[in-house]
């Protein structure tokens, strides 16, 4: 006699192998949570490997495809950080690096935009989207992609940093006006927002809003422990201090961006602002 499967039985198989497909959405889950962990504990090429395994038991899944890109993502920063504060390269000397870190971005890109034809509501693959426009400097798709990361708010790990990144493009088209009502939503938690106080200090300073630049600043220059060293920011406070003609203020905040990374590209640029403004 011919089994006969319930109609919940039947269900559930059809979900495990996408009904006669050829999805192990549990081996993928698996291999999944350990890329995760991989990439979150800095091995990028292990987490890769892992992701292309969860991808091999699932190909429709649009989280392998998420964290494929991510972990893309991560090694052109690894290239960027290689590139900007270690040793600060000469453009001669960083244009294979630029040109791997490149390819690794449009490789991310390629994985993010898959993810979103699978799943088009899926809020984080589009604000990663984003951010792979705004590293090619592409800030009209950054505004769209970001847009629709924040129109998909349950799919979305943060919206803070989606609000900071949407106005951090407005920003760079000289939009201040949509830079600065994105940033101040951003900044609403409860929590510092270190990345999004940077970018809102600098939609300021854009303005000539210099008291309200070292305000938002503040609290980073106050309380070292509140935030990761952030050169740009102390580069940027040393400027808005010089505005406000407190010169000591500055100075210190100059040194700052010096001490952090000494051989970084940021770092020559505050010892040629010091150069300017101690006697």
């Amino acid at each position: 006699m011919a089994l006969i499967l319930s109609a919940k039985t039947a269900l559930i198989l059809c979900v495990m192998t996408a009904c006669g497909g050829s999805r192990d959405i549990l081996r993928a889950q698996n291999r999944l949570e350990i890329a995760k962990d991989l990439l979150g504990k800095g091995e990028a090429i292990g987490a890769e490997s892992e992701a292309r395994q969860a991808l091999f038991y699932d190909p429709q899944s649009e989280d392998a495809h998420n964290l494929l890109g991510l972990v893309y993502v991560t090694r052109a920063r690894s290239n960027s950080q290689l590139m900007e504060r270690m040793d600060c390269l000469t453009a001669a000397d960083a244009v294979a690096l630029h040109s791997e870190s490149d390819d690794f971005m449009h490789k991310a890109g390629s994985e993010f935009a898959e993810a979103t034809r699978l799943a088009p509501e899926y809020g984080e693959a589009w604000e990663n989207r984003g951010v792979v426009a705004m590293y090619f400097h592409d800030w009209d798709l950054a505004i769209e992609d970001e847009i629709k990361a924040l129109s998909h708010l349950e799919r979305l790990d943060s919206t803070p940093l989606a609000r900071a990144n949407l106005g951090w493009a407005y920003y760079q088209k000289q939009d201040y006006v949509h830079a600065i009502t994105e940033l101040l939503q951003a900044n609403q938690g409860a929590q510092y927002f270190c990345l999004g106080k940077y970018r809102l200090a600098t939609v300021h300073f854009a303005r000539k809003e210099f008291e309200q630049a070292a305000e938002t600043l503040a609290p980073m220059f106050q309380n070292d422990k509140l935030c990761p060293p952030l050169q740009e920011a102390q580069y940027l406070g040393g400027q808005t201090f010089l505005r406000l003609r407190d010169r000591e203020s500055a100075v210190r905040a100059f040194n700052s961006c010096v001490t952090t990374a000494p051989k970084s590209c940021q770092a020559r640029e505050c010892k040629k602002a010091l150069a300017e403004v101690e006697p």
